[in-house]
């Protein structure tokens, strides 16, 4: 089969038997997107076991450099990984092809002053619940609008997340008061609107909107910053709170305690830096002269 079929061909069968079934909508429509607009046509012709690892880099090449490159090789490297599994190819040729050479831009927190604006920006508009909710859970951007009704325990006070990155991103965050004062507006939010415009959203959603929708309007609100710097906000406010670095590595789901310290190390430097300033070789030790 690996000596006649082509990479097309395959990609379409590995996707549908072992992608689809088997991931969140997110993630079907990413992978997809990945063949559909990021594979090219010319390596989609080529037989499997005709691919060189220079045809790989090549194709490579022809994407931006960015995290769609990163991805696009992560992809077709699983799609090639399994293809060897069944015995269709005798190798993986992903294996000698060149690694994408990419530094993950760090996310940036809102300051104190920023987030003030952003709260003003945000007041009243359709978006806010939602906004809040990332600000005050740090939670992915699928993982609030895949949120479903029935993942939040009323009873126990906690919100299932049912994230899909690593295994530490399917997990239990607290249901603060803030939060759940946020769901109930959010509620009473969907409830009105589809009175008022007859829309129907799946009842079970709690946060009717799209992931184009969420970053492009943030970014309209925001524009110094991206949608996911939510997320390094919370982490950023837990550590200036004083948070355990482990309950908040729990709560945010990352899979290491590594990409939590490197905020919790970035806001002690800061408060380090500000004590330090105190230092003086004359300190006033609060005595009065006798008047």
């Amino acid at each position: 089969m690996g000596k006649s079929i082509s990479f097309g061909v395959w990609l379409e069968q590995w996707f549908e038997v072992y992608k689809k079934p088997n991931l969140q909508p997110n993630s079907v429509r990413n992978i997809e997107q990945i063949l559909r607009l990021h594979t090219p046509a010319w390596l989609k012709a080529l037989p499997m076991a005709k691919i060189t690892p220079f045809d790989i880099d090549k194709a490579l090449s022809e994407i931006p450099l960015g995290r769609t490159r990163v991805y696009a090789r992560q992809t077709w490297n699983n799609a090639f990984k399994k293809a060897c599994k069944l015995g269709y190819i005798v190798r993986n040729v992903m294996e000698l092809s060149d690694p994408v050479k990419y530094r993950k831009q760090r996310g940036n927190a809102l300051t104190i002053a920023e987030q003030a604006d952003f709260l003003k920006a945000i007041h009243g508009k359709r978006i806010e619940w939602v906004m809040l909710f990332y600000l005050y859970t740090g939670v992915r951007r699928c993982e609030a609008l895949t949120l479903q009704w029935d993942d939040i325990d009323y009873g126990e006070e906690l919100i299932l997340i049912r994230g899909t990155k690593t295994a530490e991103s399917y997990r239990h965050i607290l249901l603060t008061d803030p939060v759940k004062a946020i769901l109930n507006e959010q509620r009473k939010q969907n409830d009105s609107h589809k009175f008022r415009e007859g829309i129907s959203y799946p009842p079970e959603i709690v946060f009717p909107f799209s992931a184009t929708e969420m970053s492009r309007t943030f970014k309209k609100v925001c524009p110094a910053h991206h949608l996911h710097d939510l997320r390094h906000t919370f982490v950023t406010r837990c550590a200036e709170c004083g948070v355990n670095i482990n309950v908040c590595q729990q709560l945010v789901g990352h899979s290491t305690p590594d990409m939590t310290m490197r905020v919790y190390t970035h806001v002690f430097d800061e408060f380090k830096r500000k004590e330090a300033l105190k230092f003086t070789i004359f300190p006033d030790f609060g005595n009065k002269k006798d008047g």
